[in-house]
């Protein structure tokens, strides 16, 4: 099952944790479940205030991306802030500030995301979905 459209593949979800968890599950084997927010002052840039730019899930974590495929990413905003969500596909950008209970879900291989602002409180609830082969 692919997310969203071929025109645009990822969509916004709206509701608890838990229906975000069934929903991501639909997708294939999860192989990873993480928060994102400010926990580091040093490392990996997701847990950091500092801004991402545009990149795939896996190309910052290569001995995740050399065991698994990285088909599908959910985030899942737990607690909300400033920080904008950036959605790329060719030349165009889209941006989206998550509030609590909203998410995005995209396709990890056909588009590119980044995240500009600061982070503040903001966490995030991210999975990574490998598609069974």
């Amino acid at each position: 099952m692919k997310v969203g459209n071929p025109d645009q593949p990822w969509e916004l979800t709206q509701g608890s944790s838990d229906e975000f968890l069934l929903k991501m599950l639909e997708y294939g084997k999860p192989v990873e479940v993480s928060l994102v927010g400010v926990f580091d002052e040093t490392g990996r840039g997701s847990r950091r205030d500092i801004p991402l730019p545009f990149h795939r899930d896996g190309d910052y974590s290569k001995d995740m991306a050399a065991k698994h495929s990285i088909d599908v990413v959910g985030l899942h905003c737990l607690r909300s802030g400033d920080a904008t969500t950036l959605i790329k596909r060719g030349d165009k950008v889209h941006q989206y500030n998550l509030q609590e209970g909203h998410g995005i879900i995209f396709e990890n291989q056909e588009v590119l995301h980044a995240r500009e602002g600061e982070v503040g409180d903001r966490v995030l609830l991210r999975v990574w979905i490998e598609r069974p082969a």
